[in-house]
């Protein structure tokens, strides 16, 4: 059985409708298993990176999910990140809208994110940065927007000589 990617996404979602449904003694069982799942999958990403393919595993978009939900992810959140923001360079073009991460520890991730001419960027946008961000490192607890820093004024040389 090989499903495509639009139909793991909605399996995803079903299954997390109705594990939000689980009792007490169903969610212990459903842990149970996960963990079971979770050490299978350690092996599995460890035999991987024996063998060089790592990148076989993170590029499937379900075996990604997976490892990120499990922590096995090879790759750490600021190459994560990068390659999230990398996947959404057309988009911001469009936008005419940059993202510069301003700085990653192990609980925020701080962005500059700057519409043309230095402005902030519209709520669309910046949410759709967010939820990118947040998707390539669920394990940070906050995406921290700033501000661009205003354009530096400059004052033509002339005018400052004539105040000389």
């Amino acid at each position: 059985m090989s499903w495509d990617d639009d139909r793991v996404r909605d399996h995803v979602q079903q299954l997390e409708k109705m594990l939000g449904r689980l009792d007490a003694q169903a969610g212990r069982t459903v842990q149970a298993l996960v963990e079971l799942y979770g050490e299978a999958l350690e092996r599995v990403q460890r035999i991987a990176a024996n063998a060089g393919a790592d990148a076989a595993l993170t590029g499937d978009e379900l075996l990604n999910h997976l490892l990120l939900v499990h922590g096995l992810h090879p790759d750490p959140p600021e190459v994560r990140v990068g390659h999230a923001l990398g996947a959404m360079e057309a988009f911001l073009a469009k936008h005419r809208t940059t993202v510069e991460v301003a700085g990653i520890d192990g609980a925020a991730v701080q962005l500059v994110i700057a519409a043309e001419g230095r402005t902030p960027a519209a709520g669309s946008v910046t949410d759709a940065v967010v939820r990118a961000v947040r998707a390539a490192a669920p394990e940070v607890e906050r995406v921290e927007v700033q501000a661009p820093p205003p354009e530096p004024v400059l004052i033509p040389l002339a005018q400052l000589r004539s105040r000389v």
